[in-house]
């Protein structure tokens, strides 16, 4: 056993010495109290617009990531998605993060691309994490999914160059490490006790281990005898040889033994043939209870009984008694799994390894706890197109610098917050209100949507939209109703398309609004792009067109088919008008969320050419009205039109509800006019 002992103690202690060292290099030059691992500085350098790491780098979440740049310009750091950093680099000359190999050592691969400036990256809204002015710092938790770190200057220009240092903070790191240096020296402490361990010699338990050895009853100490007979006179005056006047029943061991009253012969002491010897007196080992009742006062005096290491004492006048023989023990041979020594020395190895399970379980446990788990997200990347709080942003900017255009009628500014078709009714009304109110007396006063209500659907690439309901500031009895679209990742947000129904239409709700799958759009009464033909047919043939009977009608839809069939007759009443047709077409395709209901809200625009034909020899012009702002005091001998864009926003039922569509509003503006 002594050589298993020592081979386990062996063992344990390389074991822990390498765990104390690796704890103590872990927790004191790898991570430190702040429980973070970090790599050294590297230098990363690109001749295009970026360094960007590949989302493969990032594959697990849960770790707070740490990621400091410095260089020669002021940089940019922001973790993205990848969906959107993809979008945003493509085309440009890059350079890519494709490997890392500890401790500092990263792969690169340099992309080619344009190297024209990009969108200065801190005005995008898309980055969930980045770098405050003025810092090149940005600590992040990662998440599940694909994201990638991008470092670039700041203004969007080429020729990156700075020197990166990476970090991973992981909770309770640092404690681990010190645990593991903890354990270390424990395991080697018990390795070394178990290699130079000394056997100690103690006495044999007290009173388990103690020895008796019985005194045979007959048997007499010889003594010598006296060579001088003894008279019967001196045999009975002698004393009675007792061991205490106060037992007078017991007779001291060293006694003669009393004989008939006969004089004994002279003798010389070395022809007394002696006793046969006893059996010598081994020194006997005595338990603490057995020597306390061996010195107890009780045992002293007459009547107390027989200690238990006296023999037994027999009467005066009694005969001796011969002691049976005793059998004879063999030695019992015990082998050597059951011996003592062997079970004490098994008992200690289990509970060595028992000691040892489980301070390796409790490793195990703490440091699976640590291991950041691998993404599962395997699932093409998608997100909501904008959160809340980046949406009303949005409309905030949007409002600030709405107003500044309208001030100055400035059409180069509303097309950085405006797309077509919204873009193209502002410019027409820009250039109406420049010929129609030159002094400017008749600027629209500001305004402001008010109380946004945010759809944000998941898009899984560009362009991405989302839809807002508001009110309005200077309009309580309207609200808006508008698209903003992002075309790629490095633009701006855009409001595409924008109508204005009055309070007493019921709108759809916004929350829960998605893009539209297959399955969606089957179970529509009527497809998207079906519903814009038919009530472009419908506004050209009038309230008797039969495509009427898909409409549910609605004030303006009702206002405007009135009008159209006014104007007509009032024009043909002209001496000069041969004829009148208004003829409305769609434009575009159109915009479909799914709201929550399953109902599709629908935003498309339609145009529209309300043309006049001139009698044969006659000749018109345009003489006042928003159409002069297009064509002014041009005589035309064939005919005149006008140019309208119109947009609209309907709902298309589902074919289980059995509703007709609902024409939610439709705004026009004269955005041309001329002849021929």
């Amino acid at each position: 056993m002594r050589f298993a002992r020592i081979t386990l103690g062996l063992l344990l202690s390389l074991a822990g010495l390498v765990a104390t060292a690796a704890g103590a290099v872990a927790a004191f030059w790898l991570v430190g109290p702040d429980n973070t691992i970090s790599t050294p500085d590297r230098q990363l350098a690109s001749t295009g617009l970026a360094v960007v790491s590949a989302p493969t780098l990032l594959d697990r979440h849960g770790p707070t990531l740490h990621v400091t740049a410095s260089g020669g310009k002021p940089l940019f750091v922001g973790i993205g998605q990848d969906l959107d950093v993809r979008n945003y680099l493509a085309g440009s000359a890059h350079t890519r993060l494709i490997r890392f190999e500890p401790p500092g050592t990263f792969g690169t691969q340099d992309l080619r691309g344009r190297s024209a400036k990009l969108t200065p990256p801190g005005s995008l809204d898309w980055w969930v994490a980045q770098s405050a002015p003025g810092s090149q710092a940005v600590s992040w938790p990662i998440q599940d999914g694909r994201y990638d770190v991008v470092v670039m200057n700041a203004d969007g220009t080429p020729a990156v160059g700075a020197d990166v240092s990476f970090g991973v903070q992981v909770h309770r790191l640092f404690g681990i490490c010190l645990l593991v240096l903890g354990a270390g020296v424990l395991v080697l402490a018990l390795g070394l006790a178990l290699m130079f361990r000394r056997r100690k010699v103690t006495a044999v338990a007290a009173d388990a281990a103690t020895t008796e050895i019985p005194v045979p009853v007959a048997a007499r100490i010889p003594v010598l005898v006296p060579v001088t007979a003894r008279t019967s006179d001196d045999e009975e005056n002698a004393p009675a040889n007792r061991v205490s006047p106060f037992a007078p029943e017991r007779i001291s061991p060293f006694a003669p033994t009393r004989t008939a009253r006969t004089a004994l012969p002279t003798v010389r002491p070395a022809l007394v043939k002696p006793l046969p010897a006893p059996v010598p007196a081994a020194p006997m080992f005595m338990s603490a209870a057995a020597v306390a009742r061996a010195k107890s006062p009780a045992l002293i005096g007459a009547g107390a009984s027989q200690r238990y290491d006296e023999p037994e004492q027999r009467p005066y006048d009694e005969p001796a008694k011969t002691a049976e023989p005793a059998e004879a023990v063999e030695p019992e041979t015990v082998p050597l799994a059951a011996s003592p020594e062997f079970e004490k020395s098994d008992e200690a190895v289990r509970r060595t390894a028992a000691l040892l399970a489980s301070g390796a379980l409790l490793l195990t446990t703490t440091s699976c706890g640590l291991m950041p788990p691998k993404n599962s997200l395997t699932a093409p990347d998608s997100r909501p197109a904008v959160t809340l709080a980046d949406a009303q942003a949005v409309v905030q900017r949007y409002n600030q610098l709405n107003n500044q255009a309208n001030q100055t009628r400035d059409a180069k500014l509303s097309a950085t917050i405006e797309g077509n078709p919204t873009l193209a009714q502002t410019q027409a009304g820009f250039v109406i209100g420049r010929k129609l109110d030159a002094a400017g007396k008749d600027i629209s006063k500001p305004f402001s949507y008010t109380d946004p209500e945010i759809g944000a659907p998941q898009f899984a690439s560009y362009p991405m939209r989302f839809v807002v309901s508001s009110g309005i500031s200077d309009a309580p009895g309207n609200r808006q109703l508008g698209v903003w679209q992002r075309e790629n990742a490095g633009s701006p947000w855009l409001l595409t398309h924008s109508v204005y129904p009055p309070k007493g239409v019921e709108l759809p709700s916004v929350d829960g609004m998605r893009t539209p799958a297959a399955s969606d759009l089957d179970k529509l009464r009527s497809q998207p792009a079906t519903v814009a033909k038919d009530l472009a047919a419908y506004l050209t043939g009038g309230p008797n067109a039969p495509q009427s009977k898909l409409f549910t009608p609605t004030p303006g839809l009702s206002s405007l088919v009135k009008l159209r069939a006014t104007s007509k007759v009032n024009d043909t009443a002209e001496p000069y008008i041969a004829s009148v047709t208004d003829a409305f077409l769609p434009s575009g395709e159109p915009l479909t969320f799914i709201t929550s209901s399953g109902d599709a809200l629908v935003f498309l625009s339609l145009t529209e050419q309300y043309l006049q034909r001139v009698e044969p020899g006659s000749n018109a012009y345009w003489t006042s009205g928003e159409a002069t702002a297009f064509s002014s005091m041009v005589k035309y001998t064939q005919t005149l039109h006008q140019d309208y864009l119109h947009q609209v926003a309907l709902v298309i039922p589902t074919k289980s509800s059995g509703d007709a569509i609902r024409v939610l509003s439709i705004d026009p503006q004269l955005v041309g006019a001329g002849g021929e």
